[in-house]
């Protein structure tokens, strides 16, 4: 049942190319990869391997980690980077 008084949020958008994203994804994996002194190729190893402890830092750093490489791939397998469209962190 759909409550009608109820108001409806729009969330805000942002249009970023891959590379773009991709950008700031390295920025923040390489924050990580900083912090712990470890490649973010040997932390997915580890993790998958039960070596490292899951928090949602670690988390976050892997997630990261995989979308860059989605990105990546699916860049190379098209040849055109893509459009991505996040939700914004400014407010409407």
């Amino acid at each position: 049942m759909v409550d009608e008084n109820r108001e409806v949020r729009k969330i805000p958008v942002r249009k970023v190319s891959s590379g773009e994203m991709r950008a700031e994804l390295g920025e923040r994996i390489g924050v990580f990869e900083h912090r712990y002194e470890m490649s973010s190729d040997k932390m997915d190893l580890a993790f998958s391997l039960g070596l490292v402890r899951e928090t949602a830092e670690i988390i976050e750093w892997l997630q990261a980690y995989h979308v860059r490489k989605y990105l990546n791939e699916k860049t190379r397998m098209t040849g055109t980077p893509s459009t991505i469209i996040e939700p914004s962190t400014k407010s409407a």
